[in-house]
């Protein structure tokens, strides 16, 4: 068992159990929520090590989640964020235009739906990689 966590945004059910299925394969956790509002919190509560996030959700749209999440002070209380070093990878089914926009707010890859599963738990595995070396030092 690998030991990192991915939290999904995303609201369309069948992908997400998808995606739920390849990434708890690889040997990783899984936490999910289609609900944008919802999502902040539980990220903030234990940090994933790999967020992947829809843009177009039924509450918060996505690109205001991730500014929120890649803030450096929490908007709330003012503190340092505990989010803000947690890599996103943004997938969306419209508008490749929005790449550039999530890029500039600091997501670490993008994907446009249907995207190739394989190429995605490659990226998972890349950025788990760095997070597990990052743990290692800390200890």
């Amino acid at each position: 068992m690998n030991h990192g966590t991915v939290f999904i945004v995303e609201d369309d059910q069948e992908l997400a159990q998808l995606m739920t299925i390849k990434i708890e394969a690889a040997g990783y956790h899984v936490s999910a929520t289609g609900n944008g509002d919802k999502a902040f919190d539980l990220i903030e509560a234990q940090p994933p090590d790999v967020v992947i996030l829809d843009v177009f959700l039924p509450d918060t749209d996505g690109l205001t989640l991730l500014k929120r999440l890649k803030a450096p002070l929490d908007i709330e209380t003012g503190k340092p964020s505990k989010t803000k070093d947690i890599p996103v990878i943004v997938i969306t089914g419209k508008a490749p235009m929005i790449e550039n926009m999530t890029r500039i707010e600091g997501a670490v890859d993008f994907f446009v739906k249907p995207f190739d599963m394989n190429k995605l738990m490659n990226r998972v595995n890349q950025l788990m990689e760095v997070a597990q070396h990052g743990r290692e030092t800390k200890s």
